[in-house]
């Protein structure tokens, strides 16, 4: 499966704004799974995009919404602490992560999860520590925040 956020970017901004208008769980309508199938890489390509709730419309056909990781993408949420590290995070040990000192506004970055980037854009602010940073990502959603503690990582991209 391709990037979430190469995926996400080559809808339109109206796609886009109907996308948010409905919600992290709101049903899809025809024209967005047909939106998401279109910039996946054609017809059916979307799948791994959106799933079945489990429920079904009137018509029978069953009620589709993005999956989790997409809709957490695209509507800025919050990164998890992987299951192992909860305990940690709990005590207050959770590592510190990356050191961010050399990044500045304007510098673009990816930004990786494991060994796999997730999304790229490029840093809007960040605190005084560098302990915080602010993401502005390329025209799918709003600035996102991450901080040292995060699952995540911020690279730049030279």
């Amino acid at each position: 499966m391709a990037d979430i956020a190469a995926v996400l970017g080559r809808l339109t901004p109206e796609e886009l704004d109907e996308l948010r208008a409905l919600g992290p769980q709101g049903h899809l309508t025809r024209q967005l799974i047909d939106a998401l199938d279109r910039a996946a890489g054609g017809s059916g390509a979307g799948r791994g995009y959106y799933v079945p709730t489990g429920s079904v419309s009137a018509t029978g056909g069953p009620h589709l919404v993005l999956r989790s990781d997409v809709s957490a993408w695209l509507f800025g949420a919050a990164p998890q602490i992987p299951h192992g590290q909860a305990a940690d995070a709990a005590a207050g040990t959770l590592p510190t992560g990356t050191d961010w000192s050399e990044l500045r506004p304007g510098d673009r970055v990816s930004i990786v999860r494991g060994n796999r980037v997730t999304a790229s854009g490029i840093v809007d602010t960040m605190t005084e520590d560098a302990s915080t940073v602010w993401v502005l990502f390329d025209g799918v959603a709003p600035r996102r925040m991450f901080h040292r503690g995060d699952p995540d990582e911020l690279r730049p991209v030279r």
